[in-house]
């Protein structure tokens, strides 16, 4: 007599708090070949490009039913942060919306806000944004946005979609051809972002003069925001701006940004400290340090303020750090 078998249980949604977020392997991987990218999702907790195209196809293939009465062709805003410079994964992602019958509007490596800004400026159906956030460089996801207001998606959404996943096979999506085209908006986007964070109302500065004593440190955690945050300061009126963390080697939120900082209130000179001090090896926590002391003088006069602003690798968090 066989043993029964308990059949692996399949989740309601396989969404987490925002979109999808797991380590990345590549589909030729021999620990995934012979397998389905969705039972390599479930089974082994690995996101493979093509479970990206998959993911994708499956989101914009619901929202053109949504919109299914309209005759006008259907836009989707697509973003990435640098994790992925080989651009397998985000290319994954523009062919699952072009395959879907989806206009592709490619921004390039940009902060997450700024793809629902420019999907919502441009009246688009959709955005999505490649990234894993603060997550260390060896995973990515996927955040999407609503066309209304540029919300996330409801959990109901997030079920409805994990349904359509269940059902949809790779092996015939593979063969799909390319449906709609591809359109670069990058330049487009970036100068609605200056625009956007320079507006008077959409900012706490009230007059430039009051950053004119003000030394920033800026960490975009080698991540989207890097050569685009540290011009905007710069533009805004702070009277000095150094961008630590901006390499281009896709090493995201490596001893840098925002992860490391999460539940410590006050960082202090010991924390910094070779070798066993928590921030030694953030070099933007350093560089704060350093630049306090040597205006210490200025600072305690109240001539000078030195101050962090610092990322994760998708742009869409931030801690201000006061020296």
């Amino acid at each position: 007599m066989k043993p029964k078998t308990t059949p692996k249980t399949v989740p309601d949604r396989i969404q987490g708090t925002d979109g999808i977020r797991r380590e990345i392997k590549l589909a030729k991987e021999s620990e995934c070949r012979g397998s389905t990218p969705l039972k390599i999702f479930l089974e082994k907790g690995w996101i493979t490009e093509e479970f990206m195209e998959l993911y994708v196809y499956c989101w914009v293939k619901k929202q053109l039913k949504i919109k299914s009465t309209s005759s006008k062709k259907s836009t989707f805003t697509i973003g990435w942060d640098p994790r992925d410079p080989s651009g397998v994964f985000t290319e994954a992602v523009v062919r699952g919306v072009r395959k879907a019958g989806g206009e592709a509007q490619v921004l390039g490596v940009v902060p997450t806000p700024l793809v629902p800004l420019f999907m919502l400026h441009e009246g688009v159906e959709g955005g999505i944004m490649v990234t894993a956030s603060h997550n260390p460089k060896d995973q990515n996801g996927i955040k999407l946005f609503l066309p209304f207001h540029g919300m996330k998606p409801l959990p109901s959404d997030d079920a409805d979609l994990t349904q359509d996943l269940l059902k949809q096979s790779f092996s015939v999506l593979n063969k799909l051809r390319l449906k709609g085209k591809r359109t670069d908006c990058r330049q487009k986007a970036l100068e609605l972002f200056r625009h956007f964070s320079l507006t008077p109302e959409n900012s706490w500065i009230e007059s430039p003069k009051t950053l004119k004593d003000l030394i920033l440190v800026v960490d975009p955690a080698f991540g989207a925001l890097k050569e685009i945050a540290a011009p905007i300061f710069r533009e805004a009126g702070v009277g000095k701006v150094i961008e630590i963390n901006a390499g281009k080697n896709g090493a995201v939120n490596l001893r840098s940004g925002v992860a490391e900082l999460e539940g410590c209130p006050r960082i202090t000179a010991d924390m910094i400290l070779k070798p066993a001090g928590l921030f030694h090896s953030h070099k933007a926590i350093v560089k704060l340090f350093e630049l306090g002391r040597a205006h210490r003088k200025s600072t305690e006069l109240g001539k000078k303020r030195v101050a962090g602003a610092i990322f994760d690798a998708d742009g869409d968090r931030f801690f201000c750090l006061q020296y």
